[in-house]
């Protein structure tokens, strides 16, 4: 039974309004929650160019009257605060790349090499993932200690180059690719590390790219376990140089415009990796990058 075109056509203009709506309340609920997401930045970054009286003026001041350059001078004037992110930047970065390394290697173990009790083993390594991470902060620490890595960048890299997370995540991602793709690289005489990181690398890059992401975030702001391991000022991590900054000298409550600077500083080169990473890190979520059977 065919619709006349001028039902179909009215309709339309029934549901239209209807849809117009529905999309304004979505769209108004987004915006609202961007701007909560991104006020305390907006504060944090305004506050860094306002004086102490601005920053603690009632009502609230949103713009500086003058930009006080000089918070940022104060911040980085002894170079502490650039070794200390400089610190931050070498731990991230090796140790997301070993991160990335081990845990791909095992989640594609776990997904594309028969081997018995692996369902077992992969249950064994997740209920781990519920243990919180201070159960492990004393043994870890014990075996540095025994090791003598206590107070160096190698122990503090070591201890973090493994991540249940990770290994989870690649796990969720190689087993979307088409087995026949794995077995046609036999076939051809392929080795499972070349396929690793010839074939199956490649087509999960997105997912490589995300975790990445994640990883050098987690590293980069890890404050805890760097506070027990490292000891020598020179090799403090970002975050152990901004509460040493924030208590030194009478800061604490006073200097709120230099804290607020340097706070800037440090979460630059995290805008920036946002930035160059953005569509590999939608695509990573969407699970785009999987090639399915």
């Amino acid at each position: 039974m065919s619709v006349p075109a001028e039902t179909v056509r009215v309709s339309n203009r029934k549901l239209r309004p209807g849809r117009i709506a529905k999309q304004t309340v979505i769209n108004l609920i987004l915006i609202i929650f961007s701007i909560i997401i991104a006020m305390p930045f907006f504060w944090m970054i305004t506050n860094s160019l306002k004086t102490k009286a601005e920053i603690w003026a009632k009502p609230p001041v949103l713009f500086p009257a003058v930009p006080q350059w000089q918070n940022f001078k104060d911040a980085l004037g002894d170079g502490y605060l650039m070794m200390y992110t400089l610190n931050s930047l070498i731990f991230a970065v090796v140790g997301t790349i070993i991160v990335l390394i081990n845990s791909a290697m095992f989640a594609y173990a776990l997904t594309h090499i028969r081997m018995k009790g692996k369902t077992v083993f992969f249950t064994i390594i997740m209920v781990t993932y519920i243990m919180p991470s201070a159960v492990t902060n004393v043994p870890s620490y014990i075996i540095l200690s025994k090791m003598k890595l206590i107070d160096t960048r190698v122990g503090l890299i070591i201890s973090c180059s493994a991540s249940i997370f990770s290994i989870f995540y690649f796990r969720q991602m190689f087993g979307q690719i088409s087995p026949s793709i794995i077995e046609s690289a036999k076939m051809d005489g392929a080795r499972h590390f070349r396929i690793l990181w010839s074939i199956v690398a490649p087509m999960s890059f997105s997912s490589f790219i995300t975790l990445g992401v994640f990883s050098f975030i987690g590293g980069y702001n890890s404050y805890i376990w760097p506070s027990l391991v490292m000891k020598t000022k020179s090799k403090f991590l970002v975050s152990q140089g901004l509460q040493l900054f924030f208590v030194a000298e009478g800061a604490y409550g006073l200097k709120w415009g230099a804290i607020m600077a340097a706070c800037t500083v440090i979460v630059i080169p995290l805008f920036i990796l946002f930035a160059f990473c953005e569509k590999y890190i939608v695509a990573g979520i969407s699970n785009d990058s999987a090639v399915k059977e």
